[in-house]
């Protein structure tokens, strides 16, 4: 069994690079971003963002609370979300969401759906939904059910009915060949974890991994997810760690990295990339000035190159305005006008 798993991690180091590199024949375009400077906000590490109206939340991992609650039109910022064990608290945060006009986020520590409502003087967290078991990221969708990945043992999607319970399985974790798919599912799903986004109808979806440059489109409907189209620019090399309780994958550090953020609008799909490696940049690598804008079958439209680093970003509606933050003396509220 050893000997089996040191050919296959041979066969993988020998395979998995970025030589392959597909070459993308689309139109560059600079973006510049200039510092919003909103009272009172003070950024540590910001993980997401969501764009209603003229309310700006950050997910922020290095704050006392879960959000920062930005009013665009006034510039002033409060915190919201209250970390901890109690009714009204929150343990963890994964991912946004929005669908038809319904926003929310996922705790996978609670394990449930929580329901984020604006008012005119505050914002309501509410738990909704809650899991019976683990799942990396959850979104809804237009029919009633969500959409999860995970640490599964089998399938790269579960979907899941309106009171959380897993009712199918769909496709396969993500391999370059043979020998990489008959490395368990369950070591695969470590190595190719990622963010997931539906469209704003709820009818379409997007996975983008994290460890390598991989980004694929779905169509959504109640029984089933199909795959529209798969960007590969290369897979990632790892190691597979398998135990009877444990699992892990141990990535390596020439990976080059993939997509660090989505925002998606009904037209557009905006993909920040960051395409290098934790070898050759650190901690950079970690941050990226390309965004990739897919329409909803996956069709590369255009190429953002932007003045700065950026962590992540959300889009206006109307496709005119782009939020992020970025790196510039400290971590800052960017914007920049893309029409």
């Amino acid at each position: 069994m050893k000997a089996g798993l040191l050919l296959l991690l041979a066969l993988l180091s020998a395979f998995m690079s970025c030589s392959d590199k597909v070459k993308i024949e689309v139109k560059e375009t600079k973006l510049e971003f200039k510092t919003l400077f909103v009272d009172s906000l003070m950024i540590g590490k910001a993980t997401e963002m969501l764009l209603v109206d003229s309310n700006l939340l950050i997910s922020d991992r290095q704050s006392d609370s879960l959000f920062h609650w930005v009013n665009l039109n006034k510039l002033t910022s409060k915190d919201v979300g209250q970390i901890g064990q109690g009714p009204g608290e929150f343990l963890h945060f994964d991912n946004f969401y929005h669908i038809n006009n319904n926003y929310g986020f996922y705790d996978r520590r609670l394990r449930t759906s929580n329901d984020i409502i604006f008012l005119k003087d505050r914002i309501l967290l509410n738990k909704n939904v809650r899991y019976g078991s683990i799942h990396y990221r959850l979104v809804p969708t237009a029919f009633n059910t969500f959409v999860g990945i995970g640490p599964y043992e089998k399938g790269l999607f579960h979907i899941l009915d309106i009171k959380g319970i897993a009712v199918d399985t769909i496709g396969e974790q993500p391999y370059r060949d043979e020998a990489e798919r008959s490395v368990p599912e369950l070591a695969r799903a470590m190595a190719y974890q990622g963010k997931i986004v539906t469209s704003p109808k709820g009818d379409y979806l997007v996975h983008a991994i994290f460890m390598s440059p991989i980004i694929s489109f779905y169509k959504l409907s109640l029984a089933n997810i199909e795959l529209l189209k798969s960007h590969v620019d290369c897979y990632p090399t790892y190691k597979p760690e398998l135990g009877n309780n444990s699992y892990a994958s141990a990535m390596s550090r020439s990976n080059i990295l993939g997509f660090i953020d989505v925002a998606v609008t009904d037209r557009y799909v905006y993909a920040l990339l960051s395409g290098k490696s934790t070898r050759e940049s650190g901690l950079s690598a970690f941050a990226g000035n390309v965004i990739r804008v897919y329409d909803w079958n996956g069709n590369l439209l255009k190429i953002y190159t932007c003045n700065t680093d950026l962590t992540t970003l959300c889009i206006s509606a109307d496709d005119s305005i782009m939020y992020a933050i970025g790196l510039v003396e400290d971590y800052e509220l960017l914007v920049a006008n893309l029409k």
